[in-house]
């Protein structure tokens, strides 16, 4: 990954905003400015560089891998850190992922460091929402090979757990069996606990598997995604076991025709809520609208569920698709005590 190509992109938005320096805490953020997998840090960044602080665990190592300044983070070093740089007039923070009692903090060393120094002006804190987001946004060619890769394991899973049908196996045991197929496939692991559905449980479109076990003319819905060195693949897909009711093969077919009118939109100038429109418009159309109950989809990246948000009531439905964006679109319909149907792709 070119982190510096990445640091010099951010620095122009902080630029655009008049910040002089922007914190960093969130760890996925570190690690998309980084490639450090952390469980805690601080990652500074100024017009010139980026410093990161870390405690006595993560030294040694970032040392030696991280492609900016490292300071060890202990005593005052944070302290001694700004107390240089006293001429600062701004600071900025990212307002989604900073809490009120961590921004207090900041505010009161801040406040603290340039008292002792004399510093005459005053020192504005900048609430900045999701800052690395124009960003993360855009993936480049290495995160899109790794989507890729993500998204090749994710078929190969789908395709492990169909051969694993069987009158009488429990949802729970498949989701066991898949994460042991994509670990000893060299998986970093779930991208999200699987969601495997049989009969009248694909009506929530979040259910969790139990015990229920498969049996004849169940529906069987498969929503699991694999995590490939920090990236995630995403998918849905609905099988049956046997002949579905008259009603569960309607509803697949309205899904699937929906799912592909919003994919013919999916070109780059196409903004977000056309998406949504033209998928969840059929659906309305054939008297399910009602049965819809989520946005249409949203980006993957380093999180299974990040920007933006497919969607024509969500702030990023005026965002236009632009080359390389990563998004889900995945429409669906839940019917009560019968089943639900959700086809999902990742484009």
């Amino acid at each position: 990954m070119n982190y510096q190509k990445r640091l010099q992109k951010l620095q122009s938005e902080l630029l655009n905003k008049n910040c002089d320096i922007l914190i960093i805490e969130d760890v996925t953020n570190i690690y998309y400015m980084t490639g450090l997998e952390l469980s805690t840090g601080k990652l500074l960044v100024d017009s010139e560089k980026a410093y990161l602080f870390v405690d006595s665990r993560y030294y040694e190592n970032c040392q030696k891998h991280c492609p900016f300044s490292v300071i060890l983070l202990e005593g005052e070093a944070l302290q001694k850190w700004f107390s240089e740089r006293i001429s600062l007039s701004s600071v900025g923070f990212d307002s989604t992922t900073t809490s009120y009692n961590q921004f207090l903090e900041w505010k009161r060393q801040l406040q603290k460091v340039r008292k002792q120094h004399g510093a005459l002006k005053a020192l504005k804190l900048v609430a900045l929402q999701s800052p690395l987001r124009p960003l993360r946004i855009i993936k480049d060619e290495e995160e899109i090979n790794l989507l890729k890769r993500a998204a090749n394991l994710g078929s190969e899973g789908f395709d492990f757990l169909s051969n694993c049908l069987s009158a009488g196996v429990a949802e729970n045991e498949l989701a066991l069996q898949l994460e042991l197929f994509w670990k000893q496939k060299g998986a970093k692991g779930l991208a999200f606990d699987p969601i495997i559905a049989f009969g009248a449980n694909g009506s929530m479109p979040h259910y969790r598997p139990g015990g229920t076990r498969l049996k004849k003319g169940d529906g069987v819905l498969l929503d699991i995604g694999v995590n490939v060195q920090h990236y995630h693949s995403d998918m849905t897909r609905v099988l049956f076991f046997g002949k579905p009711s008259k009603k569960l093969e309607e509803i697949y077919l309205i899904v699937r025709e929906a799912q592909k009118a919003a994919l013919k939109l999916c070109v780059p100038g196409t903004q977000i809520k056309e998406l949504d429109k033209a998928a969840r418009s059929y659906i309305e159309k054939k008297g399910y609208g009602k049965y819809f109950t989520h946005n249409l989809g949203h980006g993957v990246g380093l999180e299974i569920h990040e920007a933006p948000t497919i969607s024509q009531k969500s702030p990023d439905k005026s965002l236009k698709l632009h080359d390389g964006m990563v998004i889900t679109i995945e429409p669906g319909i839940y019917l009560p005590d019968i089943g639900g149907v959700r086809l999902e792709d990742t484009v």
